[in-house]
């Protein structure tokens, strides 16, 4: 366990249909690398229309690292490698 203190983050997507959420998380813990010490699956959202093919996939990421406290900077770059890896691996997108 670090002493250094943990950065916590929300990310929700919107995914197709047939989208596994492991798949997303698996997306997530490849991009976040050694920083990523969590991630944790607490929204899904799948609206009643029958023209949606989509649903709401919401996860919180705790990054941290046993050599110092991560910057802000560190972790907006953590974050939009994470987007990225989503996106491009399952169509993904932020809403």
């Amino acid at each position: 366990m670090s002493k250094y203190p943990s950065s916590d983050i929300d990310l929700a997507f919107e995914v197709p249909d047939d989208t596994s959420s492991a798949s997303v998380a698996g997306c997530l813990r490849k991009a976040g690398g050694t920083y990523l010490k969590e991630v944790q699956l607490f929204d899904s959202y799948k609206a009643d229309t029958a023209n949606e093919r989509v649903r709401s996939l919401a996860y919180s990421l705790r990054f941290q690292s046993d050599e110092g406290t991560l910057t802000d900077a560190e972790v907006s770059e953590l974050r939009a490698a994470c987007i990225s890896e989503v996106e491009q691996k399952t169509n993904a997108k932020l809403p």
